[in-house]
Formats: C-alpha cells, sequence, structure tokens
C-alpha cells in the first residue's frame, strides 16, 4: 500500500497541464493550485496540503490553496520515484496516470452540465476564456483526460465511466473546451481515446 505522501507526489508528478488559458499562468511546468489538485484526486486541500509538506525537500507547496504556484522543485523528482528509489519507497509509473484519468472522468461527470458557461441566449458567442464558469480543474479535466487514458496499462476498465459521459455529457464537454479556446483539440482527442479504446469508433 502506497503511503499519502507517496501517492501525493505521483499525482503531482504526472500532473503535466498542457498550456492553458493565459490567465490562469498554468504552464507544462506543472504549476497549479492545491485546490485543483484536491479537486481532481477527490482530496481534501488541507488532507494534500499535509501530505506534500512531507515532501517539500522537492515540492514548492504555496501558502494559499488557490495560489498557482504548487510545484516539484527538482525535475529529477519523478525518475527518482519511479526508477532509483528504495523498494518501500518506489512508485508505478502507470499509477499516476491512471489516478489522474479517474480523476479527470469523475470532474467531467460531476460537473458538465447544461450552459456550463451561463450564457443568457444560445445565439450569442460564449463568454471570453477567462470565464469564472470553468474552474481549473474542470478545464484541465476536459483538455488531458485523453491523454491520460492513453498512457495507462489497460484503458478499457475506463470503457464504463467514458460511455456514461459521453452518451450524456458530450455537448457540455464540447462547450467547456469552446469557452477555454481550445475547440480545435476535440478532434485528436477522440482519435487519440479511439485508438486506444476503440470506443468512440462504436459511440452511437
Amino acid at each position: 500500500m502506497l503511503h499519502a505522501a507517496q501517492v501525493s507526489a505521483l499525482e503531482l508528478v504526472w500532473f503535466r497541464p498542457a498550456p492553458l488559458r493565459p490567465k490562469t499562468a498554468v504552464t507544462a511546468t506543472a504549476q497549479l493550485s492545491i485546490t485543483a489538485l484536491a479537486e481532481i484526486m477527490a482530496q481534501k486541500p488541507d488532507v494534500l496540503r499535509a501530505s506534500l509538506r512531507r515532501l517539500r525537500a522537492v515540492v514548492h507547496v504555496p501558502e494559499e490553496a488557490d495560489e498557482l504556484s504548487l510545484h516539484v522543485v527538482h525535475a529529477s523528482f519523478g525518475d527518482y520515484l519511479f526508477e532509483r528509489a528504495a523498494d518501500n519507497l518506489r512508485i508505478p509509473s502507470l499509477l499516476g496516470d491512471e489516478l489522474l484519468t479517474r480523476g479527470c472522468l469523475g470532474i467531467m461527470k460531476k460537473h458538465l452540465h447544461f450552459n456550463v458557461s451561463q450564457c443568457y441566449s444560445s445565439y450569442v458567442p460564449n463568454p471570453p476564456a477567462e470565464s469564472s464558469t470553468v474552474t481549473l480543474s474542470l478545464e484541465y479535466a476536459c483538455l488531458e483526460w485523453a491523454h491520460h487514458l492513453a498512457a495507462i496499462e489497460q484503458p478499457e476498465i475506463m470503457e464504463a465511466e467514458l460511455t456514461d459521459i459521453f452518451r450524456s455529457q458530450f455537448l457540455f464537454w464540447l462547450e467547456v473546451i469552446s469557452i477555454v479556446d481550445e475547440v480545435q483539440r476535440a478532434e485528436a482527442m477522440l482519435n487519440l481515446a479511439a485508438s486506444t479504446v476503440g470506443y468512440f469508433t462504436t459511440l452511437q
């Protein structure tokens, strides 16, 4: 069984956001807020913070839960956890993406809904990308679920969750990625998922 600090370190090392909307200041260097990571991993922020503070020699933990500066200080930390650590500390590398796939799908299932942008009419454009109606955790989940899915060892175990979400919330997912100005990535994400689990080729 993994210790809490191991799991938190694993989640943080594998949390690799692609560049998001400029105002979030989130880049591929994995600068996050404790709140966003806790939401994705279904943890309480204070529990996550306590776990990460045990790793303060290699992880910068911001004082404020919503501060976008949570990140791994040493780039080699992930390599150490996955390859060079003692047996009682070493972590399976694929576990990180499985945890994050489940976290992303869970966020999408919970928070994707009709008119997430709160637009007053379907005849007007979506609000600007910095709209506060899309949280950082939902944005990340909608943009990165397919990449984490493609990296896990048995992606077919996620088929039930994918079916549940994309049969009923597909248009809501499109709305979110449109709001954050990333709708051009939709086809690539669906193709990646299809090549991984063969699911979207049969979705009716």
